[in-house]
């Protein structure tokens, strides 16, 4: 679609145009700030006349009023035509930047085109599957290395799996039971009975002497 829009011009004058394009902008916006300069001090010139003018009007002096009123016309004249050189200059500004970027588009793209098709030419699915082959094969290498690294040899090759395991287990039983805690002692009578024969020996015994007068007493009364 673009090959139908874009004439087909060689190479060499399409890399002229296109490095010509940016000092031909600059040019034209160069132009474009001398109208607008120009175009604001006509104005101030036709500011100025108006109010000549009015001056003119005041002080009765009618011919110089009308002097100074074409020449503001003139000067609007000069304006309108400034106003139309401007336009002039955008179109072309317009133009001159969308062509501009057509063309840095179209060598973008051709450049990426080219840069694909040169990864293309480097690459092919030939060494992409012998690059894969070769990887797997190195995989499957340390695979096997690594195996043979964790077999056991010499005297570890010759232990009994299970004896290990049962004596395990035995370790783990004895400390299941050594973690239980022991059952209370049984408390023996012969302390309470010792504590009992303690006790009475430390009572203090009776006085005989004052049971016998104790005696004597009764029986005198009884008498009387």
């Amino acid at each position: 679609m673009l090959k139908k829009l874009l004439p087909k011009t060689k190479s060499k004058k399409k890399k002229e145009s296109a490095s010509s394009a940016i000092p031909t902008l600059d040019r034209l916006h160069e132009t474009l700030e001398m109208l607008e300069k120009k175009e604001r001090f006509l104005q101030k010139k036709c500011s100025a006349e108006i109010e000549k003018a009015k001056d003119y009007t005041k002080s009765k002096n009618k011919n110089a009023a009308i002097q100074c009123l074409k020449k503001k016309k003139l000067y609007e004249t000069q304006i309108e035509q400034l106003s139309n050189f401007q336009l002039r200059v955008h179109d072309q500004i317009i133009m001159l930047e969308s062509a501009k970027a057509t063309t840095d588009t179209v060598d973008a793209l051709r450049s990426g085109s080219s840069a694909v098709k040169a990864i293309q030419q480097s690459v092919n699915i030939g060494d992409i599957e012998s690059a894969i082959e070769e990887a797997n094969e190195q995989t499957e290498n340390m695979r096997e290395i690594q195996q043979a690294l964790a077999t056991p040899v010499g005297a570890s090759a010759d232990f009994d799996e299970d004896e290990l395991e049962a004596e395990l287990q035995e370790l783990e039983e004895e400390e299941i039971e050594d973690e239980l805690p022991e059952p209370p002692a049984r408390q023996s009578v012969a302390p309470v009975e010792q504590l009992a024969r303690a006790k009475a020996e430390a009572a203090p015994a009776p006085k005989q002497g004052s049971d016998l007068s104790e005696l004597t007493r009764l029986q005198a009364e009884m008498a009387l």
